[in-house]
């Protein structure tokens, strides 16, 4: 019933899916005022949500607002892991047969009923993971949106590839032979989504309507300290199912707590057969050696780099990369970590500019972004968890021993919150020549690391190299030599990793767009899944033939 109602806009998305142009299902949501976000989220103090048939728990979860750092005391059915693996096949059978339309109408539907709903999203995901309220309106509402549609119209478009029935003839020898073929897509079984703390609607969404509409039950573990977001699209989702005649346990929230994580048992146990993962690379290597039976698609995180080569306009381009490094403190998966610069400086329009006087420059722009509480409240937002802020003291304690301090992660004074966990970010310039070390990987947070190299080819050896060892979800360039520019590009893509050059603009450098950009290669070690690609739907379910010959 809801396919129908929606088709126009699931052929928008197929298309735009084909021809990778810009494109969006949604109109902006108006990003509400602090005030009326704090109301929208009071509302749940108290609640108790039950987005699962069988419970014998209830859990509620720690989830501290990082602007007012008080808990939003919201109490959560908790099925155990037996609970939750038999709701989802004791619907399995219901799900499968309702057939593609019925569940893609569904999956569209649920969108829409989220997108009516974006400024009380907006306010719980700001309240649970510290996102802005604009960034919360815009990259956790309408491009997570327009993610997950980008990936029900990717599912739509293979399912629908393989008619249902064909008769089929051909000659052997003499004698024609005529045979009735029908065809059947079957889902794999149940799926496991595990959702991240900082960004859970942009991957949760994908995965979630990926497997519902290919038919696959789906249990949903968000962070055990953001929770309120996903279990509000949950709970749409449940909804929407019901008007549809179908089972609501076809999606089901499952619950855990920090000191009693429950992931890895789901993700083990024989009845789960899909595992889509967002988190840390250490766990997301782990589900994919241990997960058994199950099909994984992990999104992990690595080392981003930024080459600084050549540029036009120094100033420009130190602001774009001031506000990347700023952009939600640092906690995307496409922030920037390693910026490479080389020993003769950075080559501009009106001269070279020496390294010294580079990095000088970019704490500058840091700085003068940190100086305007508005403008940073909207970029920075704040941290989601405490222990993010202990990392970075951590790090600021350590690089001020070994004398590679540039500057510190001071906080900004945020115009609403003064309790805000509001920080800028920390640069520390180091030199592998003279042994400075590197760090092992992403450091979570807006963390910055300059790195002294001899020249450009260097610099890219050094960063694909990083790229092999510990992964890259974005990588970037600044280069005037368009010639340089393929060959570094073909550098970066034989260590599988994507590349954009010389962004400057009001873009975010960071900013990733649903139906053209493909996220996440499955190339290095920062996940196996691409959003969105063919390969992250066909595995979720498989076609099933019978053959009748026809007497002639």
């Amino acid at each position: 019933m809801f396919f129908e109602t929606h088709l126009d806009l699931l052929h928008g998305a197929v298309e735009a899916n084909r021809t990778r142009l810009a494109w969006t299902g949604f109109t902006p949501i108006e990003t509400p005022t602090a005030g009326d976000a704090e109301e929208l989220v009071g509302v749940y103090d108290g609640a108790t949500l039950d987005l699962s048939a069988a419970w014998s728990a209830a859990i509620t979860a720690d989830e501290v607002s990082p602007y007012t750092g008080k808990s939003l005391n919201v109490t959560y059915g908790a099925p155990t892991v037996d609970e939750a693996l038999a709701g989802a096949a004791e619907v399995a059978v219901a799900l499968r047969d309702a057939g593609a339309r019925a569940r893609v109408g569904v999956c569209l539907e649920s969108l829409r009923r989220i997108h009516q709903r974006g400024q009380e999203f907006a306010a719980v995901t700001s309240h649970t993971t510290g996102q802005s309220l604009n960034m919360a309106c815009s990259g956790s509402g309408t491009n997570a949106l327009d993610r997950g549609l980008e990936a029900v119209a990717m599912a739509w478009a293979v399912l629908d590839r393989a008619p249902e029935t064909v008769t089929w003839q051909q000659r052997f020898g003499k004698t024609p032979v005529t045979l009735n073929k029908r065809y059947r897509a079957r889902p794999l079984g149940t799926a496991l989504v595990v959702a991240c703390a900082s960004f859970p609607a942009w991957n949760a969404y994908p995965a979630i309507l990926a497997n519902l509409a290919t038919g696959n039950p789906v249990l949903v573990k968000p962070h055990p300290r953001s929770v309120l977001a996903t279990a509000l699209a949950v709970s749409v989702i449940r909804d929407v199912l019901v008007d549809a005649g179908l089972p609501a346990d076809a999606v089901q929230l499952v619950v855990d707590t920090v000191d009693a994580p429950i992931a890895a048992r789901l993700a083990t146990d024989p009845q789960t057969r899909i595992v889509d993962f967002t988190g840390s690379q250490t766990f997301g290597t782990w589900l994919e050696q241990n997960s058994g039976n199950a099909l994984v698609f992990t999104e992990t995180a690595g080392v981003n780099t930024v080459v600084l080569d050549s540029v036009h306009d120094l100033a420009a381009t130190l602001r774009t990369l001031a506000g990347g490094l700023s952009l939600f403190s640092g906690q995307m998966c496409t922030t920037p970590q390693n910026i490479y610069i080389p020993d003769r400086g950075v080559q501009t329009d009106n001269g070279i500019v020496s390294r010294d006087d580079v990095v000088a420059a970019l704490v500058t722009a840091i700085d003068d972004l940190a100086a305007t509480p508005r403008r940073a409240a909207a970029v920075c937002g704040a941290l989601q968890s405490e222990n993010t802020r202990d990392s970075l003291s951590a790090l600021t304690a350590r690089a001020e021993a070994n004398g590679t301090l540039v500057r510190r992660p001071v906080a900004y004074e945020h115009p609403e919150y003064l309790h805000a966990r509001a920080v800028t970010p920390l640069v520390i310039r180091v030199d592998p020549r003279r042994g400075d070390s590197l760090p092992e990987g992403e450091e979570f947070g807006p963390v910055a690391f300059v790195i002294d190299c001899a020249d450009r080819d260097s610099a890219v050896e050094h960063a694909t190299a990083s790229v092999r060892a510990h992964g890259a979800i974005s990588s970037y360039l600044y280069c005037t030599d368009d010639a340089a520019i393929d060959d570094i590009s073909d550098a970066y893509a034989d260590a599988g990793a994507s590349l954009s050059a010389n962004l400057v603009s009001s873009m975010p450098m960071q900013y990733a767009a649903a139906y053209s950009d493909y996220h996440v290669t499955g190339l290095n070690p920062a996940g196996n899944a691409t959003l969105t690609d063919e390969s992250f739907i066909a595995g979720r379910f498989r076609i099933v033939q019978d053959r009748r010959q026809v007497e002639g």
